[in-house]
C-alpha cells in the first residue's frame, strides 16, 4: 500500500506542474518567479539497499520483506520467528532483475541453503522436530536498490505440521527439545508421552528425492517400503521381508506450498495397530518389535 500511495502522489504533482507551467506561458510571470519550475527541486534519491540483522526475532513472518514492515526485537522479548541466517544470493540469481519468486530454481536454492542452516543451529535434521522455516527475500524496491539477500525465519510449531507457537528464547540448539516422539494412532496422530501406552512412534524422514507432490498419492506401495527401511535402521531389527510382519507404517508429507519449496521430506512412524507399548521401541532390536504371524 505505501508503494501504490507513493505513486498516486507522484501522479499528483506531476499533473499539478504541467497545468502551472502551461499558465505561466499565456502571460507574464508573477513577482519573484523565474519560469523554471525545476531548478529549485530536490533530486530523486536512488533507491537504497538495506540488509536485515541475524540474530534478531519478529511477531510474523513474510516472504517478501519491505523495509517499512521490518520490525524486530531481541529473542528474550516474546516473539514468534527467528532470523536464524541473512545469506546472499550470487551469480545469475544476484543478477536478475526482479527477485526470486516462488518456485524458482533461485529460491530452492536458498530454501536448501536455509535447510542446512537451521538443522546446525537447532542441533540436527530440523523435520524431526516441531520446527518450520521460511525463507525472506528484498521487495521488488530493496532489490532495485542492491539487495540481494535472503533470511533464513524459524518458528517452531505446536505439532506436526502444526501452528506457529510464540516464545521467548532462541531456537538455538533446541531441536532435542521438540522432536517428535511417540503417538496414539486411530484416525489421525495424537501426541503422547512415550511411557503411557502408544501404539505409533515417530522414527525419521525418507527423502523422496524429486519426487512431484502429485505423485505422491500413488505411491503408497513405494512410500512403505522406504518407511519401513527407515524403521529397521531406528528400531535396529532387519530389513527384509519379515519387517513387514513386524510392524506397519504411517506416514505423512508438508503441504504443497512447503513441498514447492524444497521440502520433500516424508514423516515415518511405525504403527502397532491394536499392540501397545510403554517405552520408546528406538534401539529395541527383534525382541521390543518381533515378528507377528498371526
Amino acid at each position: 500500500m505505501r508503494e501504490v500511495i507513493g505513486r498516486r502522489v507522484a501522479g499528483v504533482v506531476l499533473v499539478a506542474a504541467s497545468l502551472l507551467a502551461t499558465s505561466a506561458c499565456g502571460g507574464q510571470l508573477p513577482p519573484g518567479a523565474d519560469g523554471d519550475l525545476t531548478n529549485q527541486w530536490a533530486a530523486v534519491a536512488e533507491p537504497q539497499s538495506w540488509r536485515p540483522d541475524e540474530a534478531k526475532c519478529a511477531d510474523d513472518f513474510r516472504d517478501v520483506s519491505y523495509r517499512s514492515a521490518y520490525k524486530p526485537v531481541a529473542c528474550d522479548q516474546n516473539h514468534t520467528y527467528e532470523t536464524v541466517a541473512v545469506a546472499d544470493f550470487t551469480g545469475d540469481a544476484a543478477s536478475r532483475t526482479t527477485p526470486p519468486s516462488e518456485g524458482s530454481p533461485e529460491l530452492r536454492a536458498a530454501w536448501t541453503d536455509c535447510s542446512t542452516k537451521v538443522s546446525t543451529y537447532v542441533g540436527g535434521d530440523w523435520r524431526n522436530g516441531a520446527l518450520w522455516f521460511g525463507v525472506a527475500v528484498p521487495s521488488p524496491a530493496g532489490w532495485d536498490g542492491g539487495a540481494r539477500w535472503y533470511r533464513c525465519e524459524l518458528t517452531a510449531l505446536d505439532g506436526q505440521y502444526g501452528d506457529p507457537v510464540a516464545r521467548t528464547t532462541p531456537l538455538k540448539g533446541a531441536l532435542a527439545s521438540l522432536k517428535f516422539g511417540c503417538y496414539q494412532y486411530g484416525s489421525q496422530l495424537v501426541a503422547i508421552s512415550c511411557a503411557k501406552g502408544h501404539n505409533a512412534e515417530f522414527v525419521g524422514v525418507w527423502n523422496a528425492g524429486s519426487t512431484s507432490f502429485a505423485s505422491l498419492k500413488g505411491m503408497n506401495t513405494k512410500i512403505a517400503k522406504a518407511c519401513r527401511g527407515v524403521i529397521a535402521s531406528y528400531v535396529k531389527v532387519p530389513n527384509d521381508g519379515n519387517i513387514n510382519y513386524r510392524t506397519g507404517v504411517v506416514w505423512n508429507w508438508p503441504s504443497q506450498a512447503d513441498w514447492d519449496a524444497g521440502d520433500h521430506g516424508v514423516r515415518c512412524h511405525l504403527w502397532l495397530s491394536k499392540k501397545k507399548v510403554t517405552k520408546s521401541l528406538r534401539g529395541a532390536g527383534t525382541k521390543g518389535l518381533p515378528i507377528n504371524y498371526a
